[in-house]
């Protein structure tokens, strides 16, 4: 690693004497990859990378770790670690962090989800030694101080939470997963309570899932030989760990009622696809058939829930689909008056059953926007490079947009109808919030739970 002076010495020559960045024209398109959304991946000093390198002027650089609340030891770990990082290490302080991220033109943030803590990066694609090598010294040198904690990281996790709080589509759909598959993917993503929280626990968490069989750093606008090179440069004496890991998923179903002031909406769920490589395209043309969401502004939609609320003034009904490792979850979100939540849910379980009798034109469309949703999913450098490195650490493969996209374009109107009746024959999930007086049960509506 580099000392505190040659980090300095080596930001100060980069930024006098860094080469321009390239102009956009023809020959950067042609010094590009043929096929700009094909991953690379290899190892460096057995660190797990994947790059690709669409020739633009800026890079996006990813550190996923195999650190969200399914894998932590204790509720609220995760939430804290994530709120950890870009902070002091051993050789350089957060305001040092900072400002030579900002000298150098950079973005700094840290995501978490269910699965993964991801630490992202933002910039100028000739600065990729400096991220690459701020991002290992968050992981060998972290200091989890006691004054920051209580002044810093307690105060912004109590934000986030009512944050959650004060959004009901949001902590309907955390209640969902709860539902759905208990502990694991259904554990708390924030932590609600500090009982288990403070900075000796978050320390040893760290130091678990810290190590290179945990994480993966993926990159988008950078060469593979680049990343390769300064990968093993700054990361090689990071320790090679053990893989963290959590039972299998199972799927349960159920129902949830949660109190709210904030408004009133429910989610209904069902099991989804994992991802890659036991990805179902089924369920992602399905996501794009029931729909819900317009693609043109001043119009409700076509789609089959669209048409579903179309005649309940401000009712709304949303599908959507969460995949994970070994499991997803494909859910609709219903929003609206309090007097009509029952009457929009009757007609989205009815529009569900529907889509088993979807007509070809009906889904032509849905694999139409399926592909679109793959393609710009792997186009956008903030998800796609998260699902990348998921995978990496999973089963050391990348899902290759593809072969995503040629497994959509083979879902026929049967495949879908079957698609449709194992969901519609198994149990469903119901979490409500709002007001309980008003919101009807999963029964009401026509579920089975």
């Amino acid at each position: 690693m580099l000392g505190r002076r040659s980090l300095s010495r080596a930001t100060n020559q980069w930024l006098r004497a860094a080469p321009k960045a390239p102009k956009c024209s023809r020959n950067m398109a042609a010094a590009a990859n043929v096929n700009p959304f094909q991953f690379e991946a290899s190892e460096a000093q057995g660190v797990k990378i994947a790059s690709r390198d669409d020739g633009a002027p800026t890079t996006s650089l990813a550190l996923v770790i195999r650190a969200g609340s399914r894998y932590e030891s204790a509720p609220g770990l995760a939430h804290a670690l994530q709120h950890f990082t870009w902070k002091n290490t051993e050789r350089r302080s957060a305001l040092r962090i900072q400002r030579e991220a900002e000298l150098l033109g950079g973005r700094l943030e840290t995501t978490l989800s269910r699965e993964n803590i991801v630490l992202r990066a933002q910039f100028l694609r000739q600065d990729l030694p400096w991220f690459v090598a701020a991002m290992a010294d968050i992981l060998q040198s972290s200091r989890f101080q006691h004054y920051v904690f209580t002044e810093e990281t307690a105060p912004t996790m109590k934000f986030d939470l009512l944050k959650l709080l004060a959004n009901p589509s949001q902590l309907a759909l955390e209640h969902a997963h709860g539902v759905a598959f208990h502990k694991g993917l259904g554990a708390p993503r924030l932590a609600t309570a500090n009982k288990y929280v403070n900075p000796t626990a978050i320390s040893d968490y760290a130091s678990k899932v810290f190590s290179k069989s945990n994480i993966a750093l993926v990159a988008s606008g950078a060469p593979h030989s680049e990343l390769s090179k300064w990968a093993s440069e700054f990361f090689k004496d990071l320790k090679a760990g053990e893989k963290v890991s959590s039972p299998a998923t199972k799927y349960y179903g159920g129902e949830a009622r949660v109190n709210s002031v904030h408004g009133s909406t429910y989610v209904v769920a069902f099991p989804g696809t994992p991802g890659s490589p036991n990805f179902k395209a089924e369920y992602k043309v399905l996501t794009h058939l029931l729909g819900g969401q317009t693609a043109v502004k001043w119009n409700s939609g076509f789609s089959l829930l669209s048409r579903a609320v179309a005649d309940i003034p401000g009712a709304s009904a949303v599908a959507g689909h969460t995949h994970f490792t070994d499991a997803g979850l494909l859910y609709i979100t219903v929003t609206g008056l309090d007097t009509d939540l029952e009457k929009a849910g009757h007609a989205v379980v009815k529009a569900l059953h529907d889509a088993a009798n979807a007509s070809a034109e009906e889904v032509k469309k849905a694999v139409a926007q399926a592909k679109f949703d793959v393609l710009a999913e792997v186009e956008d450098r903030s998800t796609g490079l998260e699902l990348v490195g998921q995978s990496l650490i999973s089963n050391g493969t990348v899902p290759q947009a593809d072969a995503i996209v040629k497994a959509i374009e083979a879902v026929t109107p049967q495949s879908m109808k079957n698609a449709v009746a194992a969901i519609i024959g198994g149990r469903a999930t119901f979490a409500a919030v709002g007001d309980l007086h008003v919101l009807p049960f999963a029964e009401d509506i026509g579920l089975k739970i």
